[in-house]
C-alpha cells in the first residue's frame, strides 16, 4: 500500500467528509498479513453469524481474516468465493426453500435459479480475505475493494463523486443480493472491467439487523477509488453546497456504530 495514497485519502476524507468513519479495504491473500482470523461462530448462535456483526472489530480498527471456514453464513461463503461448485440437489432444494418459502425475497424456484445464473460466484483470489480499516493498512497490503459505511449524506457524495467523470449515468450499481455480495462479491467482479462501477448495497433486510439504522454500505473497486481519490479536489466537494453538509457531518463523529 503506498504510504502517500494512504495519507493523502485520510487528510482529504476528514476535509470533505468529516465526522464520517473510515472505510475499510479488503482483498484477498495466501497470507493473513497481520490479520487475526475471525471467531468461529459460537454454538449458541447456531453455527450461524452475519459476516456485518463480523466486520464490527473491523471497522473498530481490528484486521480480521477470512475463509470458508470462518465465515458463519453458506451464503457468505458462496458470495465472497470460498465455495463456487454448482448446490447438489439437496442443497439447491434448500436454497429454494429457504429464499422462497421462509425469507420470502424471490416470488419461485424459477426466479432463484435465474438470479444464480445470471450472478454466479468468482473463486476466491487467494486463501483469506483480509479486512482491515483505512488506517491500519500496511506498506505490502493491496487492496482490492473500498468498502464505506455512510449515512445518506455521506452515500450522496459518495454517489455523485463516482459519477463524476463517467460518460454515463450508471457509474453506480444497486444489485439486489445479498449484503456481504453487494458489500465485497460485485465490487470484486468489477475489477475485470474496463469501466469498473462502485457498488450501492447494505439493503438486504437479512443484514440491517447488524447495521445503525441510518447506515448503507459504498463499495469501490480499487481502479475506480484511485479516480475518485484524485478528483476529489475539482469536483462539487469545493462548492458551497457540500459545505452545507460537511457542517451537518462533523455532528456525527461518534455516531457511526
Amino acid at each position: 500500500m503506498d504510504a502517500t495514497i494512504k495519507t493523502g485519502f485520510i487528510e482529504k476524507w476528514e476535509k470533505y467528509f468529516p465526522g464520517s468513519e473510515l472505510p475499510i479495504a479488503c482483498f484477498y491473500s495466501d497470507s493473513l498479513c497481520g490479520a487475526e482470523p475471525a471467531a468461529l461462530p459460537k454454538p449458541g448462535d447456531k453455527g450461524y453469524s452475519c459476516v456485518f456483526g463480523q466486520l464490527a472489530a473491523v471497522r473498530a480498527g481490528n484486521p480480521r481474516a477470512f475463509n470458508g471456514e470462518n465465515l458463519g453464513c453458506s451464503g457468505a461463503i458462496r458470495a465472497l468465493g470460498f465455495s463456487v461448485n454448482a448446490p447438489t440437489r439437496e442443497e439447491a432444494a434448500y436454497l429454494v426453500d429457504f429464499l422462497v418459502t421462509k425469507e420470502k425475497f424471490y416470488q419461485s424456484a424459477a426466479t432463484v435459479d435465474a438470479m444464480m445464473q445470471g450472478n454466479p460466484s468468482l473463486p476466491a483470489r487467494g486463501k483469506h480475505l483480509i479486512f482491515k480499516r483505512w488506517d491500519a493498512l500496511g506498506k505490502t497490503d493491496t487492496p482490492q475493494v473500498v468498502c464505506f459505511f455512510a449515512d445518506p449524506d455521506t452515500v450522496s457524495g459518495l454517489h455523485a463523486l463516482a459519477n463524476y467523470d463517467s460518460m454515463t449515468p450508471h457509474a453506480v450499481l444497486v444489485p439486489f443480493s445479498s449484503g456481504c455480495n453487494t458489500l465485497v462479491g460485485f465490487a470484486m467482479k468489477e475489477l475485470d472491467s474496463t469501466e469498473p462501477r462502485a457498488v450501492l448495497g447494505g439493503l438486504d433486510p437479512s443484514a440491517r439487523p447488524y447495521m445503525k439504522p441510518s447506515l448503507l454500505t459504498f463499495s469501490t473497486p480499487w481502479p475506480k477509488f484511485l479516480g475518485m481519490l484524485e478528483n476529489m479536489d475539482r469536483c462539487f466537494l469545493t462548492t458551497t453546497v457540500w459545505n452545507i453538509l460537511k457542517k451537518r457531518g462533523r455532528t456525527r463523529a461518534n455516531d457511526s456504530f
